[in-house]
C-alpha cells in the first residue's frame, strides 16, 4: 500500500501529479518563483489514496501516463471526491492526440496542455482558470 500523504490547507497550493522527478522539479521551481505553494505527488495511486487527506488546492496540473492509476482515473476521482468539483485541472501531458484531449475534456478536465509547454503559455492558462 502507497503511503498517504497529508498536506496542509494552504490557500495558494497547486497539486502537481506527475510521475516524472525532472518535470515535477521544474514545475515546482517555476511555480515557487510565482508566489505559489507546490506539493507534488509522484503517481496516480498516491494520488488517489491522497485526495481524502488533501484539503482541495487552488489548481491541479495533472499527468496522464503515470503507473498504478492513469490521469483519467485520477481525474475521474478528484471530480467525484467531495469539495473538489470547482478545482481547476490542467492535464499536462505529452499525448497529444484528439482522442485523449477530447476524453480529458469529457472527463472533466478545464484545460490540456502538452508538453513540452511554454511557462507563459501555462502561465496564462492557469491565471484565467483561477480568476
Amino acid at each position: 500500500m502507497a503511503k498517504k500523504i497529508s498536506v496542509p490547507a494552504r490557500n495558494n497550493l497547486v497539486l502537481v501529479i506527475e510521475d516524472d522527478q525532472a518535470i515535477a522539479r521544474l514545475l515546482r521551481y517555476w511555480l515557487t518563483q510565482r508566489g505559489f505553494d507546490v506539493e507534488i505527488l509522484p503517481d496516480g495511486r498516491v494520488a488517489i489514496e491522497s485526495l481524502a487527506t488533501i484539503k482541495p488546492p487552488k489548481m491541479v496540473l495533472l499527468d496522464i501516463m503515470m503507473p498504478f492509476a492513469d490521469g483519467f482515473e485520477v481525474l475521474s476521482k478528484i471530480r467525484s471526491q467531495r469539495g473538489w468539483n470547482r478545482v481547476p485541472v490542467i492535464m499536462v501531458t505529452s499525448r497529444s492526440s484528439e482522442d485523449n484531449i477530447v476524453r480529458a475534456f469529457e472527463a472533466g478536465a478545464n484545460d490540456y496542455v502538452t508538453k513540452p509547454f511554454k511557462p507563459a503559455e501555462l502561465m496564462v492558462r492557469m491565471n484565467r482558470l483561477m480568476a
